[in-house]
């Protein structure tokens, strides 16, 4: 028994001391774990903040002026932005420069004096579920207490929220997670994929015959990148076929639109896996390597928390990271046929990330080939 215990001691003795004297599993092994705690208490609340709130004001009286300073000193509030009217409010909604519209009636200020309830007008971007159910909630607090307010020896309570859910009108969460989960779904697996190309080589000692083929080092990058490349698009044509079927959601966009950025997605992620394959020494690294970058990835793209709730440092990276833009792109085409003009708009980042991930990979395939 004592023999037993001895051998199984020393064989964890052995594997430990085999990771610990690696410097990049040492360094993962620190520095994955401290990562994804400061990110994952920054950017994974439950709370929406820096709302940027868009307004049509049709009414000039007290209740109105008042019920602005009441939005306008909310913590939750960023800005205030005026629009002109419902056109100019609803294609900033569209274009997602602001989360939500509030349509002040000209008859609110009267409505008030008279003593009745009065309502105003809500306009939510039902594409993003959760903020907008958090965001209606909010408008309605702050309305209910600038009513009380203006008139605290009234029982009547108000001015009364109705809200309006664009492109998700009952906030069925399905519609929000189905196409979302395309981008999730295309990112794991190639990610998985494309992690193992040359790492595999490595460990199982091939790498050096693979060397000696009659090939140039970009065609062997080339013929590694295209099976990840093909489970990426098979996989998501597979989604976009299932979930209308399966679970309702409708697809209104264009479908050659949604697998081109699809193309482009699978691109980017592959560039990512293929520099960490290429840098690692084994198959081990290459997955805790892995693990380091698509965790950051997934949570900074809005999937678990909008990204409007993330310090501003934060939210520029996740301007940069893929599956925010393509996260973006399967809501858009999915629920609102966005035109081929904004689906570009977000094609081209994850064509510069998969051109500088390529070219890292590339570079590091060729140093670790000599």
């Amino acid at each position: 028994m004592n023999g037993q215990f001895g051998r199984i001691f020393a064989l964890a003795v052995k594997e430990l001391l085999v990771v610990l004297l690696d410097k990049r599993v040492r360094l993962m092994i620190v520095a994955a774990p401290v990562m994804q705690l400061v990110l994952f208490g920054l950017a994974t609340t439950l709370e929406v903040k820096n709302i940027d709130l868009g307004i049509v004001n049709r009414d000039s009286g007290m209740a109105s002026e008042r019920l602005l300073q009441a939005l306008g000193g909310s913590p939750n509030v960023r800005r205030l932005v005026r629009y002109a009217d419902t056109d100019a409010l609803t294609r900033a909604i569209e274009n997602r420069k602001v989360i939500a519209g509030m349509v002040i009636p000209q008859d609110l200020s009267a409505d008030v004096a008279a003593g009745r309830t009065g309502e105003i007008g809500v306009l939510l971007d039902g594409r993003r579920i959760n903020s907008a159910q958090i965001v209606a909630g909010y408008l309605a607090e702050i309305a209910g207490a600038a009513g009380a307010e203006l008139r605290p020896a009234s029982r009547i309570t108000g001015p009364q929220v109705v809200a309006v859910n664009w492109y998700n009108p009952n906030l069925d969460y399905l519609w929000f997670t189905m196409p979302a989960l395309i981008a999730q779904i295309v990112t794991v697996m190639v990610f998985t994929i494309s992690l193992l190309a040359v790492s595999r080589e490595r460990e199982l000692g091939s790498f050096d015959e693979l060397m000696v083929l009659p090939l140039d080092n970009i065609t062997i990058l080339v013929g590694k990148t295209i099976p990840a490349f093909l489970v990426g698009l098979f996989n998501a044509t597979v989604f976009v076929i299932l979930i209308p079927l399966l679970y309702g959601v409708p697809l209104l966009g264009s479908l050659p639109l949604l697998l081109l950025a699809v193309l482009a997605y699978a691109l980017a992620v592959t560039g990512i896996g293929l520099s960490i394959s290429c840098l690692a020494e084994n198959q081990q690294q290459a997955f805790l390597g892995g693990f380091l970058v698509m965790v950051p990835l997934i949570l900074l793209s809005g999937y678990a928390s909008p990204v409007d709730n993330m310090p501003g440092y934060l939210q520029v990276v996740a301007e940069i990271n893929p599956v925010t833009h393509m996260m973006i792109i399967c809501h858009g085409i999915f629920l609102k046929d966005i035109p081929a003009s904004m689906v570009l708009a977000h094609i081209w980042p994850m064509l510069l990330v998969a051109g500088v991930t390529l070219t890292l990979a590339a570079l590091l395939f060729r140093s670790r080939s000599r």
